[in-house]
């Protein structure tokens, strides 16, 4: 491996140094190198695993119960050449903020921090591409059909390559039975060894673009031929006169409309001026008789209260005067105030029995009475008087209404009949101005977007054929990037011998005379000795198989300088072998395998092996890779008690 080509690895070294599960009473260290997690079934070992994909992707579906006390993961990561603190909410919406922030490896230097949306473009996701220097493209559904419509290359489709759970270990290569995994991961080989890079998806991308204008513009061209075809329109001259002649109709038009418009504003003339004016003065004529009518009504009730008042006030003056009495003198049988009963005999003479004062002892005046008497009987008459002669008056401002609102009625049929007739010619030729300025408008226009359909024919087939020539270019430049596929199959080519390499150490069972593989070049899976993956009967051999593949991915890519992560987890490696005979030391070749390549490239691959049990030949030489034990006491997802992860202190 050259120089160069060891810069370009570690500028994806992907390193995992600490994963604390926040709530969930779980911590765990990491180590570069390798890594072994051991535990009985049902402790969590697949949980930790899919906990690291949410940390570094897209939380998975269908996590186990227990996992809702985790709020948070928070973990310690190298990204490239810088680690970086993670804070990952467990929540799965995209706008989810994920928080990062760099740690300085020079003391007193600036740390770098940022809150970044979980999802979308420059997200989180594409965050940890720019990190890790792997491209950030978008890639059609069909490498030999780049006008497709095209998908983001996510960090979760490098994580195909990185992670292998026990389910798809034994069964799938990196998720080839399922279709869009499948996909995405034919698209991440591409462009890992070198068949489809950036520049590759920006040449389809575009020319996804150019084809698309083309179709446009063709489906265009097509519908203005057979229109233009369907129609017995002039020549292009004919129509430029004919829209000239139109507009200068349509000024005239315009002028004219205004011009009525103006003069109906203007005194229609001295008749209407004359009676208009007449029948305001008669309306306020009728308004001031009218009021004088309420005045005079209002006058007369009160006239005829007062002399009801005057008349009581007489009758009473009348009786004193005969009584010889004060008007006073009235006996109470309530009280005159709160209605109460009152007692006659509750005072003895001369105190009131009301009022409970001393009774005047003076007799009445009868000359004063007599003197009071004559005149309320002058007012009497004289308010008989008002109310004759406001009556008198009365009358005669209800025949003055009558009159007045004959001569209103009469000036307004008069002015009505003489508006009508103005406004009648007024709104006609108003009518006959805007519905031929309508339709002038009209033809204006047709003959606007004719004339502009016209001009497009003419420029439409320069257009395609600028478009055509730029997708020619387009597609000469494809493929002559494509010739670069020489060294993607030397990229191949040394995969298929480092997998021949690793299964040769593993020692599997022998298909053929000779063991062989080659990586297929439309569906890029492995297959053993003209065997394809989904051929080989036996489980075990799958799993032998997926380890050796996904080993020598990672191996050819550092050793190369090919776009691929710097971790990778593997997930019951030994479920499918016995632990006795030929399978229990092809167990513990595998696991010698790990050691070896872990030691070979050191820094710049992670592995993560995790497993049920533990040969104890490899635990005893491999202690120091033991980085978390579990058991039925001691789960992933539990109290702060049962927390310990140190193997050394297990």
């Amino acid at each position: 491996m050259t120089d160069k080509q060891t810069e370009a690895a570690q500028l994806h070294d992907l390193r995992l140094n600490e994963i604390d599960l926040v709530g969930g009473a779980r911590a765990v260290t990491f180590q570069p190198g390798l890594n072994l997690v051991r535990g009985d079934i049902t402790t969590g070992k697949t949980t930790l695993i899919r906990l690291i994909h949410a940390l570094l992707g897209s939380i998975p579906n269908n996590l186990p119960p227990e996992t809702t006390a985790v709020r948070a993961i928070r973990g310690k990561v190298l990204l490239g050449a810088t680690f970086w603190n993670v804070y990952r909410p467990m929540v799965t919406t995209n706008d989810t903020p994920v928080e990062v922030a760099s740690i300085p490896d020079v003391a007193g230097a600036e740390s770098i921090a940022a809150r970044l949306p979980a999802g979308g473009q420059r997200g989180y996701g594409d965050f940890l591409l720019d990190q890790l220097a792997l491209p950030i493209v978008s890639v059609p559904r069909a490498r030999r059909e780049p006008t497709n419509e095209l998908s983001p290359v996510t960090i979760n489709d490098w994580l195909l390559y990185c992670i292998v759970t026990g389910d798809d270990l034994d069964t799938q290569v990196f998720g080839h039975r399922h279709p869009f995994r499948d996909l995405k991961r034919r698209w991440v080989f591409e462009i890992a060894y070198g068949l489809y890079d950036e520049e590759m998806a920006n040449l389809a991308a575009s020319l996804r673009r150019i084809d698309l204008e083309i179709r446009a513009s063709e489906s265009e061209a097509e519908v203005i031929r057979q229109f233009l075809a369907g129609t017995t329109i002039g020549k292009p001259d004919e129509l430029e006169a004919q829209l000239s002649s139109q507009e200068a109709r349509l000024a005239e038009l315009r002028s004219q409309a205004a011009n009525l418009g103006a003069a109906g504003n203007v005194e229609p003339g001295d008749e209407i001026g004359r009676t208009r004016t007449a029948l305001l003065d008669s309306r306020e004529g009728l308004d001031k008789v009218r009021a004088e009518i309420r005045q005079h009504q209002a006058q007369l009730r009160d006239l005829g209260e007062l002399k009801r008042q005057l008349v009581s006030l007489s009758k009473r003056l009348t009786r004193s005067i005969v009584a010889d009495e004060w008007m006073v003198d009235f006996d109470f049988v309530v009280c005159p105030r709160c209605g109460q009963d009152v007692d006659q005999h509750r005072t003895e003479s001369p105190i009131c029995y009301l009022c409970e004062q001393p009774e005047p002892t003076s007799a009445p005046d009868r000359d004063a009475l007599i003197r009071e008497q004559d005149r309320v009987t002058s007012q009497i008459a004289e308010t008989d008087q008002l109310i004759s002669e406001r009556t008198k008056t009365l009358e005669e401002l209800r025949l003055s209404e009558e009159d007045t609102a004959g001569a209103l009625a009469t000036l307004s049929d008069r002015l009505n009949h003489l508006t009508s007739e103005f406004v009648s010619a007024q709104a006609a030729a108003l009518q006959s101005v805007a519905a031929e300025t309508a339709t002038v408008e009209a033809n204006v226009e047709w003959i606007k977007r004719y004339l502009m359909l016209v001009d497009r024919q003419s420029d439409q087939s320069g257009y395609l054929d600028g478009l055509r020539e730029r997708k020619l270019e387009l597609e000469a430049q494809i493929e002559a990037h494509s010739t670069s596929v020489a060294a993607a199959d030397d990229n191949i080519e040394a995969l298929e011998k480092r997998v021949v390499d690793y299964l040769t150490r593993l020692h599997v069972p022998q298909l053929g005379d000779l063991l062989t593989v080659k990586i297929n070049r439309t569906t890029y899976l492995p297959e053993v000795s003209t065997r394809t993956f989904d051929e080989l009967s036996s489980q075990g051999l799958k799993t032998l198989v997926n380890v050796a593949h996904a080993l020598a991915h990672h191996t050819v890519a550092i050793d190369r300088g090919l776009n691929m992560p710097g971790l990778l987890i593997l997930d019951g490696v030994s479920a499918n072998s016995g632990k006795e005979g030929l399978e229990g030391d092809r167990i513990v070749d595998m696991y010698k395998l790990f050691d070896e390549i872990a030691n070979e490239y050191g820094e710049q691959l992670q592995l993560i092996i995790v497993d049920n049990d533990l040969p104890p030949k490899v635990a005893d030489e491999l202690s120091d890779s033991i980085v978390l034990t579990l058991s039925q006491e001691a789960r992933l997802i539990g109290s702060p008690e049962g927390a310990t992860e140190d193997s050394a202190a297990e």
